[in-house]
This record gives structure tokens, C-alpha cells and sequence, in this order.
């Protein structure tokens, strides 16, 4: 094994993963098939605006999805007043909580899928206390799945702490938290669902101000009406990347992604809208080792996959990928 300032192997997560054990969790497909129908009268402003989109655009659902429309609020810069800047900074609030809202599940993992993420994530342990870490989770995924389900086992829970790469202190900070003696070391590059900036801080993305918030915490009341930090699927991500955490969250995965000996993708499509990820990731393909998504043979997502990486894909469900993986 390697020392603590590397690791021998790192798994990309992909929505894949996460909708493999949790068929609730939606992908981006999923998402667009909310817009604009399935945004509830939660979110009156963005519903709206999505309707009045597509009347623009004569009915066409083509011109409407879950990226474009992130990208045109986010990226909105330039107001003729206040009215008007009220309007879009009430549309962002909306945009964010609909993608958290939809994406945060509730419904524990089955017991049969608890099991297979359970004895995967056994084979992720690192042991930071000895100075080996061996493996890293690499997500770009929001979702909690992976701490619920180590929150939920008595076992994990008393000797497994999640290390996201940097530190997050919880909301509670005068809890008494015993000392675990293992680690499952996630970096999640697009931010978090349970992360949450600090009560009155004045930059929410800088590493100081965020914290991490879970649904059994005293604190979890007075955060719950806030908005999670995270950074959702738009063209427009430039506004995100202006604090600390994720410059170092990206950082450290470039670093890390250098130096490993194997990389493996779980549920991640190399989805071909987005460059930025595509130049970060592909440039380590000599020690890719598999890629692993959900397509049925001949479609054009697994097609395309298979001209960009060949023998390396392979149509699997993530979760039964893992299950032979695990042993």
C-alpha cells in the first residue's frame, strides 16, 4: 500500500451508482423529466418561468432541460433594476432547492442493497491512524448515499468516519464525538447535501464557513430551511469556484488521480456537454481500468462511451458490478 499522501485506487461515482442502490435517486434524465411539469407549486417563480420558456419555443420540450435552464439563471449577470435583480435571485433560490429537494431522498436502501454497498465499502477502508490510505471515492454526486447507509450500521458507524478531503466541522460543535479507527475518504467534487454554510458567514463557499449538518443533529432545525452547498449541473459553475472548498477539493482529486495506480468508474457516463470534466479525467486514461454504466446495448450513450474508451466499457448495473467486485 501506498502512503497517506497518495492513493493506489480511486472509484468515480456517477449518478449511476447512486440510482443503482437507490432506484429513487434521479439522474439528469430524471430531472428533465420534472421540467417544467413536475416542479411543484413549492417553487412558484421558477415554474413559471420554465412555462413562459416554453411557450417561447412554441412547445418544444427540446429547448428545455434541467442544464440549460441552470445555466441562463446562474449565469444571469445584468439587471435593468432591483425589481428585476429580486426576480432572478429568488429564481436562484428555487433552482437550487428544487435540484436539492429532488435529489435528497428519504427511504432508507434495501436490505439486499445495503448489504452489497455495505461489504463494498468494508473493501474502501482506509486506516489513517497506521498512515495508509489506500483507496479513495472520487463522486460527483450530492447525494448522502454512502454516510446513510454507514450512519445505519451499528458496526460501521462505531469505527467508520467519512474523511472528505478537507475538514468540515459538524453544526454541533460541542458534540462529543468519539474517535473512529477508520475512514471511507470521499471527495465530492460538486458539493454536498448535509454541507451548509455557517450562520452568518460572509462567503459560504470558503472553507470556514461550511459545515457539515445531519437530521439527527440539535442544529438540524435551525438549517433546514437553508440551502445545501453544492454546485448544480450548469455550464455556469464559475460563481462556485471563487471560495476555497472547492478549489482544494479539486486540487487534491487532480493530485490524487496523478498518482494512483488504478481508476474505475461507477454510474459515470463522461457526459459530453461538459469539457471541463472530460480534459480533467481523460488525461488519466492510461490507467483506467474499467468503466462501468447502465445502457442497454446499442444505444447511443453506450455506443459513444465504447468509441472513447473501447474494451474498457462495460453495461452493468453498478450495484451488481459491486457485488462480484466485493467478492
Amino acid at each position: 500500500m501506498k502512503t497517506s499522501s497518495t492513493y493506489r485506487r480511486i472509484f468515480v461515482l456517477g449518478s449511476g451508482f447512486s440510482k443503482s442502490f437507490c432506484p429513487e435517486m434521479p439522474t439528469l434524465r430524471d430531472l428533465n423529466d420534472l421540467i417544467p411539469f413536475g416542479i411543484s407549486e413549492e417553487f412558484p417563480h421558477l415554474r413559471d418561468y420554465c412555462r413562459q420558456f416554453l411557450e417561447l419555443c412554441n412547445n418544444q420540450l427540446d429547448y428545455l432541460n434541467i442544464e440549460t435552464l441552470s445555466t441562463s439563471i446562474l449565469s444571469a449577470q445584468i439587471f435593468p433594476g432591483v425589481r428585476e435583480s429580486l426576480y432572478h435571485s429568488s429564481l436562484r433560490f428555487e433552482l437550487l432547492r428544487f435540484i436539492a429537494g429532488a435529489i435528497r431522498h428519504d427511504k432508507g436502501v434495501d436490505a439486499q442493497s445495503s448489504a452489497v454497498l455495505r461489504k463494498f465499502l468494508g473493501e474502501c477502508l482506509n486506516c489513517p491512524g497506521e498512515g495508509v490510505r489506500d483507496t479513495l471515492l472520487l463522486s460527483f454526486n450530492y447525494d448522502t448515499l454512502i454516510e446513510d447507509v454507514i450512519a445505519a450500521d451499528p458496526d460501521l458507524s462505531a469505527r467508520v468516519a467519512v474523511d472528505y478531503g478537507v475538514r468540515i466541522d459538524p453544526a454541533d460543535r460541542s458534540s462529543v464525538r468519539a474517535p473512529k479507527s477508520h475512514t471511507v475518504d470521499l471527495i465530492k467534487l460538486h458539493g454536498s447535501l448535509n454541507w451548509y454554510p455557517v450562520k452568518g458567514a460572509s462567503d459560504p463557499l470558503d472553507l470556514k464557513n461550511v459545515c457539515q449538518v445531519e437530521p439527527c443533529d440539535r442544529s438540524f432545525p435551525i438549517y433546514r430551511e437553508d440551502t445545501p452547498i453544492y454546485i448544480p449541473m450548469a455550464h455556469a459553475k464559475e460563481s462556485f469556484l471563487r471560495g476555497s472548498l472547492f478549489n482544494l477539493l479539486w486540487s487534491k482529486a487532480d493530485y490524487y488521480l496523478k498518482n494512483a495506480e488504478e481508476i474505475y468508474f461507477l454510474g459515470y457516463g463522461f457526459p459530453k456537454t461538459d469539457m471541463n470534466n472530460l480534459e480533467f479525467l481523460l488525461r488519466h486514461r492510461d490507467r483506467f481500468k474499467k468503466v462501468v454504466v447502465f445502457e442497454r446495448e446499442g444505444c447511443a450513450v453506450l455506443e459513444r462511451l465504447q468509441k472513447l474508451l473501447g474494451d474498457l466499457v462495460e453495461s452493468c448495473d453498478a450495484k451488481e458490478y459491486l457485488a462480484e467486485f466485493a467478492g
